[in-house]
């Protein structure tokens, strides 16, 4: 089986607001990093694929045109919810708070959203649900909260360094998993359109 978890392409956020589970504009140009993106994964699929994709427009607009419209929504492949601070600008966050987080993200509960365990938590149920199935290609559209924790998982690497991971915009990472050899490798990460 192979999995592709594919990172939304560019939001438009000149405000530089903190949008995790916000809706926010795509930037101008994204239906171009469209064609890549399907371009790259037509080529590698090996059978028809299932596709997946977070609730936010930023991720469904991007899954509808590879899958032709046949994609499923799952909530628990959703950015991290920050809670309070959705909408803010980054620089208008009080300080106190933007530190302790910064100091420990992964325990930090920002008020009325959710620490980065518990992203991690429901985005590994959700990648156990889909190796249990049937189908040997899996898209996944989502967003860079997730992919890191699954590669987290899938590594078993902290999650403190989970921000050591560079995963970009319109950006591909592919795990393959083998149930006959109990094995679930990363086959690349971040792999983006070479301009």
């Amino acid at each position: 089986m192979n999995i592709y978890f594919i990172r939304h392409t560019e939001v438009y956020n000149p405000n530089k607001l903190c949008y995790g589970q916000s809706e926010i504009p795509l930037a101008e140009n994204f239906t171009a990093h469209f064609d890549w993106l399907q371009d790259s994964l037509a080529s590698s699929l090996e059978s028809p694929a299932a596709y997946y994709s977070s609730p936010f427009r930023r991720c469904s607009k991007l899954a509808d045109y590879l899958s032709n419209g046949n994609f499923i929504t799952d909530e628990r492949i959703a950015e991290l919810h920050f809670g309070a601070w959705e909408m803010q600008a980054w620089d208008k966050i009080k300080p106190k708070e933007l530190e302790a987080w910064m100091a420990d993200f992964v325990n930090y509960k920002i008020d009325k959203g959710e620490n980065f365990i518990e992203l991690y938590e429901r985005s590994t149920a959700f990648f156990e649900d889909i190796l249990a199935t049937a189908n040997k290609d899996i898209m996944v559209v989502t967003h860079a909260g997730v992919i890191r924790s699954i590669l987290a998982y899938v590594l078993d690497f902290p999650l403190e360094n989970a921000f050591n991971l560079e995963i970009n915009y319109s950006s591909i990472t592919k795990i393959v998993h083998q149930p006959e050899f109990n094995s679930t490798k990363v086959a690349f990460v971040n792999r983006t359109e070479r301009v």
